[in-house]
């Protein structure tokens, strides 16, 4: 048996085989989508923490982790302060069965195989979904059954949002619908309620604007929390109303005059003038070719799109979809961000959950691509700040680390990006700056050749003085 071979001491053979043909027979299991994923190595691996949880487990994935182990009898606590005698005496008739006849469904909807028999699965999921349940309706009698680091510091809001930990909302739905909405409540009802304390959740503690019911499509069959919160995110769309911009200086009419000098001297032969002298050419680019190099996104920071690229930055009602730079009036417009200490791992797993799902453009990655690009410093938080765009109680350098350390995902390039570069690399003096420091400035081959040139010319002169004679040059009397 090979090591990477899956029949380990674990595996039982017999289960997966009843697996397997539970779902070859029911048909229902084809209509729901694989929305809980493993994130791959290669998104997680900068900062593997942040897509795991911390304390505690929701869903099969983490269940059985030793450290998160601890938190089971919390949830069951306060899930027994939620339901009532007879609920918690017909809790396993009312909601076990009810999820073990859902077993095929349960387990379409996890990326993962799970090696756990019908009866443990639907209690994992009744539990942990229950718990969830719980937390979006009666949090106020859930939170003095928790321990307080956990309510005070976040980390349970955190947790929640981890990509591995979310229970699908077809699942919580069969929970609701077993113990709530029984005989009550029409089921239709029953949904919409369910789906707008998801909502509420999810505008508490999203780190940019949701949509409104009127600007996206009420009806849409959300797959779980973070997939709601996603899209909410997404299809935020509104009118822009742009705040008054700042005048901003005229250009300068120093394009022409700044652009002479450098072509005069960008048309000295130099590779030419080095080779007739012997001289041995550094290559400058060596360095910015080094495959090994993590590069960047090429674009400037804040702080000097502002001061030398004379960009003015302002916030907006829209959404990510709605970013603009609006060259007219020389001004990025951008939504407003709040950032606690939990909305790291929102965004992080927010953006795994689109790289696993989008199969067009993954917006929410590259407007991270922008912040991340043009946030270097804690100045330019201060700067974005002042502009009403950054908003949140985490403090400025941790914003910039934040930034600094996220993910940049590849991809087509950002057209904002792109309008952005090419405004601030023609401004007259940007261009003259990028000249100097590139070919100047920086440039051994342009240094070595000038000083050698100056060199044998001043020994050309003396040597025709020494011959012919220059009183004045020799100080001869």
């Amino acid at each position: 048996m090979t090591p990477d071979s899956i029949l380990n001491g674990d595996f039982s053979e017999k289960r997966w085989v009843d697996q397997i043909s539970k779902n070859f027979d029911n048909e229902v299991c084809n209509e729901v989508p694989v929305c809980v994923f493993s994130v791959p190595e290669s998104i997680s691996h900068f900062k593997p923490e942040a897509y795991v949880p911390l304390v505690i487990a929701l869903g099969p994935y983490h269940h059985f982790q030793t450290h998160l182990y601890q938190m089971e009898r919390y949830k069951v606590a306060a899930i027994k302060a939620l339901l009532n005698l007879d609920q918690v005496l017909s809790f396993e008739s009312l909601v076990i069965h009810r999820l073990k006849e859902k077993d095929p469904m349960i387990r379409t909807c996890y990326h993962k195989y799970m090696n756990l028999d019908d009866d443990t699965l639907a209690w994992i999921i009744a539990i942990d979904g229950l718990f969830l349940l719980g937390l979006f309706m009666h949090y106020g009698e859930i939170a003095p059954l928790m321990p307080k680091k956990l309510i005070n510091n976040g980390v349970l809001y955190r947790d929640v949002m981890v990509l591995e930990n979310q229970i699908p909302l077809c699942l919580l739905n069969e929970i609701w619908k077993s113990l709530f909405l029984s005989s009550t409540v029409h089921d239709d009802n029953g949904d919409r309620q369910l789906l707008s304390m998801l909502k509420e959740f999810c505008e508490v503690h999203s780190p940019l604007k949701l949509a409104s019911d009127s600007n996206h499509g009420a009806e849409t069959n959300y797959l779980h929390l973070l997939d709601l919160m996603y899209h909410l995110i997404i299809n935020n769309q509104a009118t822009i109303e742009h705040e008054d911009v700042e005048d901003m200086a005229k250009e300068d009419n120093l394009t022409e005059n700044s652009d002479r000098p450098m072509k005069v001297i960008k048309n000295i032969p130099w590779e030419k003038i080095s080779n007739l002298l012997g001289l041995k050419i550094w290559d400058d680019d060596k360095e910015e070719d080094d495959p090994s190099r993590i590069m960047e996104i090429e674009i400037p920071s804040v702080s000097s799109l502002i001061k030398y690229g004379r960009i003015n930055f302002s916030h907006m009602i829209g959404g990510i979809r709605e970013i603009k730079f609006e060259e007219s009036e020389a001004t990025l417009y951008l939504p407003v961000i709040t950032l606690n200490g939990y909305t790291e791992v929102v965004l992080r797993n927010l953006i795994a959950y689109e790289m696993a799902t989008s199969s067009s453009t993954p917006e929410l990655a590259q407007y991270v691509n922008l912040m991340s690009g043009i946030v270097d410093t804690e100045v330019d938080v201060k700067l974005l700040r002042a502009k009403g765009i950054i908003e949140g109680n985490m403090n400025d350098k941790e914003i910039a680390n934040l930034f600094n350390g996220m993910n940049k995902y590849k991809g087509r390039t950002n057209k904002t990006i792109e309008q952005l570069n090419d405004y601030y690399n023609n401004r007259p003096g940007i261009k003259a700056w990028r000249f100097m420091k590139k070919d100047l400035l920086r440039s051994q081959k342009v240094a070595t050749i000038v000083v050698t040139v100056f060199i044998c010319l001043l020994m050309i002169l003396y040597s025709f003085c020494e011959v012919y004679g220059c009183p004045r040059l020799l100080d001869r009397t």
